[in-house]
């Protein structure tokens, strides 16, 4: 009967004991899981250990299969947290040292002879509170009389080992059941933590990648709205991005290379571009891997310029030749010494009559072309027999043109209409070769008036250009006719301010027909 009560005890013992462990177990998954920081794991399973297992050291250690090393992640020594870098990075050992053979085994090591299993092969350090790291048993024998040492483990591999230890007494088997058991659940919980913390990696780089390329999206709406060119170019002169300017530009075509060495940090240089020479203003700025360029089409300015300049020089010689006639007409009716007849000195003030037409004609187009680019410029719209003004314009300017008149009544502004006229039949006397025909024709909402004539005719190039302002296709003067340059600009904006359209159609050799639509309603 006695042994059979003393095998009841034994059993009831061993229940309770599991039942102890299972609510230690229990209580402990609750209080681990309860952080999301590792470091925090580590410190809440040294203080529940603390409750369950007596201990005077406790280092928390990951191994690495890739370099087989044994790295501390936790150390507690003496009632002190240590900083884990403290204890220097262990190689695995092929033989001998408890961490290695925990590792290599895979199974959990109870020794309560610490001081002689250090005698055998392996690397073996002792710490203190105080951070002080003593090889062992080179600087003198462990502190340590008992120690635990168990796996961690993730799916069936050893990743790590913790460590406890005590400085008196011995450990039990119970004790390793313990420190397994806590050993587990910390594990749980630190790959939980650390799950979450690679998840919040994950999820701030996911949010640091979409803020770039937000930005990187923002930059280049940017760049598309901007009006000026913005290339990149690499080392090797690659264009890597161009912007919709630049692209228009024909940037991508460009010799890089060639224009870098021009460039330097700022320039204004000819670029030829798809058979045509731009001018461009660049603004170089340096950077790691390549150079921005800002670019800025001048050409437009460029050639503006340069009419304006031979505008000036074209009004000179308009204002001069008359005024010069003008001048030695006057001087010559007021000399005393000569003597005129009536006939001469008819002709002469004919002449200053005819001369001072120009002038005023010369200064009329200077004015007009001022009031529309000031926008000063007044245009009535009102219902005109466009056939009649036609007529009457036709007859008093150029009586010797032809003239098929089928158009009818169209809206504008009377006295710009005939503005437009004297300019297209003043065009087609200087420039034709004679004959000019002048015609008017219904079409779908419009009435179109033309002007053709039997001169030399105009190439693509210049029918263009031909009603831009100050435009002269010989600005030296040496083969055309005089003008200013403003009569077909003129003629364009007035047509278009009455909302109809003006255009050309030409070859050279077969002369040019400039024509202007007028709405009818």
């Amino acid at each position: 009967m006695t042994a059979g009560r003393d095998v009841s005890a034994e059993m009831q013992a061993a229940l309770e004991h599991e039942a102890s462990l299972a609510r230690l177990l229990l209580g402990a998954a609750r209080l681990l899981g309860e952080t999301l920081v590792p470091d925090r794991v580590y410190e809440q399973f040294r203080a529940i250990l603390a409750d369950a297992v007596r201990h005077d050291g406790c280092i928390v250690s990951s191994y690495d299969p890739m370099d087989a090393t044994i790295r501390c992640e936790y150390a507690w020594a003496d009632g002190k947290r240590l900083d884990e870098t403290t204890l220097p990075p262990l190689q695995l050992s092929a033989e001998g040292g408890m961490q290695s053979e925990v590792i290599r085994t895979g199974r959990p090591l109870l020794t309560n002879e610490v001081a002689q299993r250090v005698q055998g092969p392996g690397t073996y350090y002792d710490v203190d509170a105080s951070g002080e790291v003593r090889r062992i048993p080179d600087e003198g024998t462990p502190d340590a009389e008992a120690a635990i040492m168990v796996p961690i483990k993730h799916e069936g591999t050893v990743v790590g080992v913790v460590q406890v230890m005590t400085d008196s007494g011995r450990y039990t088997r119970d004790d390793l059941d313990v420190v397994e058991g806590l050993v587990g659940q910390m594990a749980a919980a630190v790959r939980n933590a650390r799950l979450h913390e690679e998840r919040a990696r994950l999820e701030a780089r996911e949010a640091a990648a979409q803020a770039a390329a937000e930005e990187r999206e923002q930059a280049s709406r940017v760049l598309a709205a901007v009006g000026d060119a913005v290339v990149l170019v690499d080392d090797a002169g690659a264009v890597v991005y161009r912007n919709p300017a630049a692209a228009a530009l024909g940037a991508e075509q460009f010799d890089w290379p060639a224009l870098a060495e021009r460039i330097g940090k700022s320039a204004t240089l000819p670029v030829e571009a798809e058979g045509r020479e731009l001018w461009l203003s660049f603004v170089a700025v340096g950077m790691p891997g390549g150079t921005v360029y800002a670019i800025r089409d001048l050409t437009s300015e460029r050639q503006l310029e340069t009419a304006k300049d031979d505008f000036i020089a074209t009004v000179s010689h308009e204002l001069r030749t008359p005024m010069t006639a003008v001048l030695g007409a006057a001087k010559t009716l007021l000399r005393d010494d000569v003597d005129l007849n009536e006939e001469q000195r008819r002709e002469l003030l004919e002449m200053i009559a005819t001369q001072a037409t120009r002038l005023a004609h010369v200064t009329e187009e200077v004015l007009v072309a001022s009031s529309l680019d000031r926008g000063e410029l007044r245009i009535e719209q009102e219902p005109l027999d466009v056939d009649a003004i036609v007529r009457e314009t036709a007859h008093a300017h150029l009586p010797a043109a032809e003239l098929v008149l089928d158009g009818g009544e169209a809206l504008g502004d009377r006295h710009r209409v005939e503005q437009v006229l004297v300019n297209l039949l003043d065009n087609a006397a200087k420039y034709g070769g004679g004959r000019v025909l002048v015609s008017t024709e219904a079409r779908d909402g419009v009435v179109r008036v033309a002007v053709a004539d039997d001169g030399r005719g105009l190439d693509e190039a210049e029918q263009t250009r031909v009603f831009e302002k100050f435009y002269r296709a010989d600005p030296q003067l040496a083969r055309q006719p005089s003008g200013t340059g403003l009569g077909l600009y003129i003629c364009k904006e007035l047509v278009e301010r009455m909302s109809g359209r003006v255009g050309v159609a030409s070859k050279p050799g077969a002369g040019a027909t400039f024509w202007f639509d007028l709405p009818t309603r």
